[in-house]
């Protein structure tokens, strides 16, 4: 019985630890810059993610229209993390943009690492233009939602 017991525990362990995986968090910014967007947690459509961030990428490319000026371009993203840095933040004057043109920016970044925090979390933009390839991804190690979101409930009769 002890023997039955160790081994259903130990199966229990070792299949707790097979599920974390390094899991990607894509959001790929929309063509107009000016939006606004509220998600509920840091997931997929079957519910959140847990675990830790471990690096973030940041692409821009924007391009602005008409007689819009780059300097008056706004961007802000709330990481949702328990980390000391919660939240991507760029003007087109900070990042030294001004004119009408396409500007770029990319990088690598870990100051956003940290355990998820559950709830909402969200983004913003203004100053028209537009963005073409142009996304924030967030790498994850961590689970996905439980198992039971993927289940169709359907019972076969």
């Amino acid at each position: 019985m002890i023997r039955r017991f160790l081994f259903v525990l130990l199966l229990a362990t070792a299949s707790t630890g097979a599920r974390a995986a390094e899991l990607t968090w894509r959001f790929d910014l929309p063509p107009v810059a000016n939006m606004s967007f509220l998600w509920g947690w840091l997931g997929d459509d079957f519910g959140p993610f847990t675990g830790e961030v471990t690096s973030t990428k940041v692409v821009f490319v924007y391009t602005t229209k008409g007689d819009q000026d780059a300097a008056d371009f706004y961007f802000t993203f709330d990481v949702p993390t328990l980390s000391d840095q919660t939240w991507v933040h760029f003007t087109g004057k900070d990042l030294g943009w001004s004119g009408a043109g396409t500007f770029k920016l990319e990088f690598d970044s870990k100051d956003f690492n940290g355990e998820i925090r559950p709830g909402r979390f969200g983004a913003e933009m203004t100053g028209g233009g537009a963005f073409t390839d142009s996304y924030i991804e967030l790498k994850i190690d961590g689970e996905r939602a439980d198992p039971i979101y993927f289940d169709g409930f359907d019972e076969a009769f």
